[in-house]
């Protein structure tokens, strides 16, 4: 599910496992935010149990992408082996410092994001 601020801020919530299989849908979900001008991307990873290096690629494309615009992608609430990923990766400059911003934008901005919940 993907929740749209006013401030060109979205949250995308994820769930499951990322890997080679879900990792398109990501893409598309991130995606989605990007074509409606998103210019920060906070990513919920507290549901996601897994991510592989499929996953970690397609959020490194987004926030590479945002970084060329002087947006973020940021990581929130990971599981202890999607930290141990982005740790070994030498990856956990996208995990946000502080989650104290994090209030849930209102129900009423919500759209559907192909899939991904």
């Amino acid at each position: 599910m993907i929740r749209y601020r006013g401030n060109g801020r979205a949250t995308v919530f994820l769930e499951g496992e990322i890997d080679r299989t879900t990792a398109p849908a990501v893409g598309a979900a991130l995606t989605t935010c990007l074509a409606n001008r998103m210019t920060d991307i906070d990513v919920e990873l507290a549901a996601v149990g897994f991510c592989d290096a499929s996953g970690l690629n397609v959020f490194l494309e987004v926030s590479q992408h945002l970084a060329a615009s002087e947006g973020e992608l940021r990581l929130h609430h990971p599981a202890p082996i999607v930290s141990r990923l982005l740790d070994l990766t030498g990856t956990g400059f996208l995990l946000a410092e502080d989650n104290s911003g994090d209030e849930q934008p209102p129900a009423d901005t919500s759209q559907p994001s192909s899939g991904v919940a």
